[in-house]
């Protein structure tokens, strides 16, 4: 069994940890009742934390304002759905979850009855005004669950991106793998390399297709190698421009949005593989189900997380479907002779 963690961009998982960090603190907070400064005291720790590990300073400015912008969206849904007060939300999902003996400990909390919830944090829970488990059902269905289902679906998002569908992670594998791209030109440019060979991948974009496995200077210079391979300057891969609804430009070539190439120092006679363009479609399909199947493992894993203590049957069949999606995309890897990543597939 092969596994690819090592090389995996460890920037974009540490802002995919904080967010799932930041998740946490904002449920755990708000049903402790705690006032939403101390809250985002525990947001800002966990903030500052990844980012230490986040060295590009474009990413670092975006993750900054993407993950306090989804804590405070977090926030907002609770506050908006439930108000300030979770002693009756906290009530309603202990009946709800069968714990009907909520008991005081102390002469102190006969007024505020505690209740221990499955998470193994103490919440103080008031029980008035929830006259039956009727009651508790029919708040836990039609208050509570669409409630933390919009919670599940939120993510950090790329703040630049006004369509608001990159997520912070794409984002991360976006600067990481671009700064990766530049830092490699510089180096080979400073090492006195003129001509370099793309390299190639079976499961290429049809974006990259066309310029992988081709030889390219890097001084500005055509011509072709004693060996009888073109070459062009590097810029007619790599400088191909894409301007987004919004009207921002992007180089999109090779070596461009989430692109995998590398470049390596042209010798005479290297043989360079050929892709078809049937093998391509096959192997990037296989590609696309990884992706698709590591996003169901870390949906299911947010769903346990985020309803735990809250609705423990949900919290233990999301754990189920996890394991078992999990399980799934380990062997579609393995069948399909492919490298799984397990740090893909993990939630915190």
């Amino acid at each position: 069994m092969k596994l690819a963690d090592k090389g995996l961009n460890m920037q974009a998982l540490a802002l995919e940890e904080a967010q799932s960090k930041i998740r946490i603190a904002v449920r755990d907070g708000w049903m402790r009742g705690l006032s939403k400064a101390a809250i985002n005291e525990q947001i800002q720790r966990i903030i500052r934390e990844a980012l230490k590990e986040v060295t590009t300073p474009a990413l670092r400015d975006a993750a900054y304002r993407s993950l306090n912008a989804f804590a405070e969206r977090q926030y907002n849904t609770y506050l908006t759905a439930f108000g300030f007060d979770s002693r009756l939300f906290l009530a309603v999902i202990a009946l709800y979850n069968g714990n009907n003996s909520i008991r005081p400990r102390t002469a102190v909390e006969k007024e505020l009855h505690i209740g221990q919830q499955s998470t193994g944090v103490t919440y103080a829970t008031d029980a008035k005004g929830v006259p039956t488990q009727v009651y508790a059902e029919e708040y836990f269905t039609q208050r509570v669950k669409p409630v933390f289902e919009e919670l599940v679906r939120q993510k950090a998002l790329d703040p630049d991106d006004v369509s608001g569908r990159n997520t912070l992670r794409n984002r991360a594998e976006m600067e990481v793998r671009y700064d990766n791209h530049l830092t490699q030109i510089g180096q080979l440019r400073a090492a006195g390399v003129k001509l370099v060979a793309a390299s190639v991948h079976a499961d290429c974009s049809d974006r990259c297709y066309k310029w992988q496995g081709r030889v390219y200077s890097l001084d500005g210079t055509t011509g072709t190698t004693p060996d009888g391979k073109s070459y062009v300057p590097l810029e007619h891969a790599t400088d191909i421009y894409y301007t987004t609804k919004a009207g921002k430009t992007y180089k999109n070539g090779l070596l461009g949005f989430n692109c995998r190439h590398y470049l390596m120092p042209y010798k005479e006679g290297m043989i360079i593989p050929h892709v078809s363009r049937e093998e391509r479609k096959r192997e990037y399909t296989i590609n696309t189900k990884q992706r698709e199947l590591e996003r169901i493992v870390r949906y299911y894993e947010s769903v346990a997380a985020q309803n735990k203590g809250v609705d423990n049957e949900l919290n233990l069949r999301a754990k189920r479907l996890a394991k078992e999606w999990r399980r799934e995309y380990v062997k579609f890897s393995y069948d399909n002779d492919r490298a799984y990543y397990p740090s893909r597939i993990k939630f915190i």
